[in-house]
């Protein structure tokens, strides 16, 4: 797996020995909605996890690698460019207390927009709004 930065995106190209043909995956900041590290040890690698609104769970049957295809693992010697990636990205993310300036309808709008792109499946969208008018 090779992770870049491009833009306010993250490109993290697949090896097909690993994960098949799941060819390069483009994931703007905007929808990373959680991220979660683990240091790594010196005998397990460390990872950083994103979790990324609107997307869909891998098959159960697939392989391992390819259910764990948002969890980027590092070793030691990288933690540190790993850390810095991870920096950036909180860096970028949409922070609650900025969505807090905002309107219920703004925000309704903005979710509206995501669910449009395909971001979002209509239930994602239903289970936001709701809890935005909550």
């Amino acid at each position: 797996m090779t992770v870049w930065v491009e833009g306010d995106a993250i490109l993290i190209k697949y090896s097909v020995m690993y994960y098949g043909f799941l060819g390069t995956k483009r994931v703007p900041v905007e929808n990373i909605k959680a991220i979660t590290w683990n240091e790594p040890g010196v005998w397990i690698a460390g990872w950083l996890e994103l979790s990324i609104l609107g997307e869909k769970a891998p098959n159960p049957n697939a392989s391992p690698n390819v259910q764990n295809q948002n969890r980027l693992k590092f070793g030691d010697a990288d933690r540190d460019r790993f850390a810095a990636l991870k920096d950036w990205i909180e860096s970028k993310m949409v922070r609650p207390e900025a969505v807090a300036g905002s309107s219920v309808a703004d925000e309704i709008e903005k979710l509206a927009n995501l669910r449009d792109r395909g971001i979002l499946s209509e239930a994602e969208f239903a289970t936001q709004k709701a809890r935005l008018l909550a």
